[in-house]
This record gives structure tokens, C-alpha cells and sequence, in this order.
């Protein structure tokens, strides 16, 4: 049986995919992982194999090292691991997990339909002049826009099977760039399982507001302020993940503005934390607003859902149609200005309603069940 390579950075995903395939093909995959330290922050997995983008380039160059995969996995593509994807043999087979981040902007490249009103004013303000000027003529007239991503395909040419999110996304990318030549195929990164295994009996036991996910500037941090900001709310903490995501300037933006706004109620929450500290913190709120309008935070959106919070998602949000049509009940952005009391939380059989779907959606065995095909399909190749 021929091996598998994996390609990776440090993400918190990793470890998830090394338990499935070394469940379905034990000690028939090696795992690469693109770092400048062998100490990992998020990969606890021994199996891992650190090197600079150097030594991993020059290691899959190497034809006796290489000849033993037949497929190569990319668990995200960004610029560092292009450079990887750009010296591997055209007979080796590609596959790409693609986290949303990489692929948005097939669709975008600029991400400006991604911002809502607010957050777009603010990032127009950061650039210069003539860039100012440049995204706003590009914005009316998308020229610009479409040459760039056109490039991106060129550089994902090389890809042979592709798993977004969201099937949804690839008929998209699908139908914007038909040169675009990799095949879908249905793999995801676990969203909820080990949920589970820390959650118990307990549903949410507060009225907080959760924003956001991270600190990437497509949650629209801003536009979510001035929704909750027309609301009268009592004593109730807002907390703002904001642990990863660029850009930089951003962030710090959203901890001045959203102290201004909400005072001592705001809390940024800067710091990566134990699994079960962040529960506990989740489980003190009772609402969950998610202003981006693409797709991204599903795992949180998840966690949120089996929790029992009340969600709301951006009504452009492929998401909230998806999580409809499997049965979850949650709502928009547009529900909550219209809500004016925020002191009770979703009612217990919603609550009940959401979690136990989660729970079937997110058994091990589906996963199981989509490694198994995948790599069915990579031993007939």
C-alpha cells in the first residue's frame, strides 16, 4: 500500500486528521509540518515531522523520498505551503482541505463583498490614497478583482481534488473560473465530536453575547457593535475572540472601539485558552452573533449550536442556509434588530433540539466513513 504525505502548518485542526487516517491506514502516512521550531502551540501529535519551507522543499524534491506517496494531502494552501505545492512531481496526486482563508479568494480576491458597511469604511481609511482609490473603482468595476484571482487558479492548476467547507463553494469557484480543473471530493475537519467529551448534561447558564471568532476583519466586528449598540442591555459582557486573525492593525482598532462602545461590559479575549476554560466562558452567554458574510467559524458556530446559545448569522451567510436545510435552528442578523428583550435565552427544547442534531451530525464514524472513501480513491489511483 503506497503512503500518504501530509502537508501542513501548525493548526489546531492536524491533530483530528492523523487520528482518522492512522485509524483507516495506520503507519501509512507521513505528516510534514512547515515550521521554523519543533515545539508546536497546537499540534500534539508525535507523529509529526517539523522542517523549515527550505528543508521541506528541498525533502520532497528528493525522488527516493518522494516516490513513495501516491498522493500528497494540503491541509490549507496559503503562500508558504505554494511553494511546496510548486516543486512536487506531476505525477504525484494533489489534494487539497481547504479551510475557507485559501479559496475565498478564488471568489474575492480583495475580500470587499465580504465587509459590511462599517468594517469596509474602516479598512478604506487604513490604506493609502491611490489604494483607496484603486479598491473603490474595482469595487464598481471588479476588472482588477478577476485578473487577480485568475492568477490563484494558475497557482492551484496543480490541484487535483479539492474539499471546501461547503460543496456550495466549489460549485461557485466552479462557475466563476471553469479552467479551474480539480474534482470535489467530500472531506471535512471534526466540527463538534470532541464537544462531547467535555460538555456532560450542562446547556448555557448566562445571557452574554459572544462576537465574532477571531480577530480576521471579515467578522465585521464593527457592523455587529452598532447592532448590539442600539440594544438597552443590563449588566451583560460582550466577549470578542480575538486570539488569531489579521490584520493587526484591526484588531487593535477592535479593542479601542469596542471599550468605548461597551466600557468595563467588553471583553477582548487576546489569549488562546484551555478547551475547557473557553466552554465555560461560552456557556456564560446566552447569544451569539457571527457578522461575517462568507463562510467561516462553522466549528464555533458548532460548538455554539450544541451549547444552546441562540445564533445569529449574516443573512448572506451560505452557512445559515446549509444549517437550515440540516434542521438547526437558528436565525439572522436581521431577527435580532428586531429583538428587544435579551434576558432570556433560546427556550430548552430548541436547545435540545440543536444539540442532539450536532450529536448525529458529528459522530466519529462519518468522518471514519469519508477517510475510508478518500483513501479508497487514493489507492486506486
Amino acid at each position: 500500500m503506497a503512503k500518504i504525505l501530509h502537508i501542513s502548518r501548525d493548526n489546531k485542526f492536524l491533530d483530528f486528521a492523523i487520528k482518522c487516517f492512522e485509524e483507516v491506514i495506520p503507519g501509512e502516512n507521513v505528516y510534514l509540518v512547515l515550521s521554523e521550531s519543533s515545539d508546536l502551540r497546537f499540534i500534539s501529535s508525535e507523529l509529526v515531522q517539523t522542517g523549515t519551507l527550505d528543508q521541506i522543499t528541498e525533502l520532497v524534491q528528493n525522488q527516493a523520498f518522494i516516490s513513495k506517496f501516491k498522493a500528497a494531502i494540503f491541509h490549507g494552501i496559503s503562500d508558504t505551503e505554494e511553494k511546496v505545492l510548486e516543486v512536487l512531481p506531476e505525477d504525484l496526486k494533489v489534494i487539497w482541505f481547504g479551510w475557507g482563508y485559501d479559496y475565498y479568494p478564488l471568489l474575492d480576491f480583495f475580500m470587499l463583498s465580504f465587509l459590511g458597511q462599517k468594517t469596509k469604511e474602516f479598512w478604506y481609511s487604513t490604506q493609502p490614497l491611490i489604494t483607496r482609490s484603486k479598491l473603490k473603482f474595482h469595487e464598481i468595476l471588479p476588472v482588477w478583482n478577476y485578473w487577480k484571482s485568475r492568477k490563484k487558479i494558475k497557482v492551484f492548476s496543480r490541484v487535483d481534488y479539492f474539499a471546501p467547507v461547503l460543496e456550495y463553494e466549489y460549485k461557485r469557484i466552479k462557475k466563476m473560473h471553469p479552467r479551474f480543473r480539480a474534482k470535489y471530493i467530500d472531506w471535512n475537519y471534526e466540527l463538534g465530536d470532541s464537544i462531547f467529551s467535555n460538555l456532560g448534561k450542562d446547556f448555557v447558564r448566562g445571557n452574554n453575547f459572544l462576537v465574532g471568532n477571531s480577530a480576521a476583519i471579515t467578522n465585521n466586528h464593527l457592523d455587529l457593535f452598532e447592532l448590539i449598540q442600539e440594544k438597552s442591555l443590563d449588566d451583560q459582557k460582550i466577549y470578542v475572540p480575538l486570539s488569531y486573525g489579521f490584520p493587526k492593525k484591526y484588531k487593535s482598532s477592535i479593542k479601542v472601539k469596542g471599550k468605548e462602545i461597551f466600557g468595563e461590559q467588553f471583553v477582548p479575549m487576546e489569549d488562546f485558552i484551555p478547551f475547557g476554560d473557553y466552554l465555560d466562558t461560552m456557556k456564560s452567554c446566552g447569544f451569539a452573533l457571527i457578522g461575517s458574510i462568507r463562510q467561516q467559524a462553522l466549528g464555533n458556530i458548532y460548538m455554539c449550536l450544541a451549547l444552546g446559545l441562540k445564533v445569529y448569522l449574516h443573512p448572506k451567510n451560505p452557512l445559515l442556509f446549509e444549517l437550515r436545510q440540516m434542521g438547526f435552528v437558528l436565525f439572522d442578523l436581521e431577527d435580532f434588530r428586531l429583538e428587544t428583550d435579551f434576558s432570556n435565552i433560546l427556550p430548552r427544547d430548541i436547545q435540545v433540539h440543536n444539540r442532539e442534531l450536532m450529536r448525529r451530525k458529528s459522530k466519529k464514524e462519518n468522518y471514519l466513513v469519508k477517510t475510508q472513501n478518500l483513501v479508497k480513491l487514493i489507492q486506486a489511483f
